[in-house]
């Protein structure tokens, strides 16, 4: 939408905060309210599309107050924690269902996301903390959750671990994103059915746009590694080599097979252009 709403949580003393990147994606103005009411406009440090998480700081100082974190390795499934979100007077108490990977159809793969039950409305970009008090999570998602030991799925959500940016921080403020070279992007949408990955998107101009890919065509390979899951198509691509790869794909409309070459970019420079071609 052209307005939207998150929450954001304050990670260092001189200000730096952490939200779900979905949140500011292609935002031409952001604005941060904290619990007393003071209100600043934020810049954008970085969009870390790997984890899903964006690096904010406020243009004027809102306060010292922010929350020490913890690496997912320091927990295990069954975890009580609790969720904490803006103007809210009280904790939420949840359960760490699971740490387990998590694969979404925009070329995004968590290999250790983080299951919470029950659901809590207000996720995105709300902090999931330890009972100490320490960051372990932003939210992202709501989506069905298979309760540990039963048949049945309940409502609950996904947080991304902080730990993914945290050693990060200081090469995502000056650089915009994370140390080494980045991932080579596509823009094509995809799910799985069995034991195919077929095409559901396209990012108009994007690479997959421009090498002639359509919804409906099957992912048969990457080179000569067989497609036959989501997260092994991605872990393909991006063991290819790096944004800019020349990336061969063999694909299917369902009669005819056919090879096309995509020639990758960053996601970062895609969304970057297009959002100036929207401004301009």
């Amino acid at each position: 939408g052209t307005e939207r709403h998150s929450h954001a949580v304050q990670v260092t003393a001189d200000g730096l905060l952490l939200t779900i990147g979905y949140s500011v994606m292609e935002a031409s103005e952001v604005w941060l309210t904290n619990r007393r009411g003071q209100t600043a406009e934020a810049i954008i440090l970085a969009e870390d599309h790997d984890s899903g998480l964006a690096l904010l700081k406020p243009t004027v100082p809102l306060g010292s107050a922010h929350l020490e974190t913890t690496p997912v390795h320091q927990l295990h499934a069954g975890q009580t924690l609790h969720i904490v979100a803006s103007a809210d007077r009280k904790q939420h108490t949840v359960s760490l269902s699971a740490i387990q990977e998590f694969v979404g159809r925009w070329e995004y793969l968590l290999d250790e996301a983080l299951y919470t039950l029950p659901l809590f409305e207000r996720w995105s970009g709300a902090a999931l903390v330890t009972e100490d008090g320490k960051l372990c999570g932003i939210g992202s998602l709501a989506l069905g959750i298979r309760v540990p030991g039963q048949e049945e799925v309940e409502a609950g959500n996904l947080f991304i671990p902080v730990d993914l940016v945290m050693p990060h921080l200081e090469h995502l403020q000056l650089h915009g994103q994370k140390p080494g070279k980045l991932r080579p992007w596509l823009g094509a949408l995809v799910e799985e059915h069995e034991t195919e990955v077929y095409v559901v998107g396209i990012y108009h101009g994007a690479p997959a746009a421009r090498a002639g890919l359509q919804p409906g065509d099957i992912i048969l390979s990457v080179g000569s590694e067989p497609v036959s899951t989501m997260t092994g198509f991605f872990r393909s691509i991006w063991h290819y080599g790096p944004a800019g790869t020349l990336i061969p794909l063999t694909v299917s409309d369902g009669k005819e097979r056919r090879e096309v070459l995509l020639d990758t970019t960053d996601r970062n420079s895609y969304f970057l252009q297009h959002t100036a071609s929207m401004l301009n």
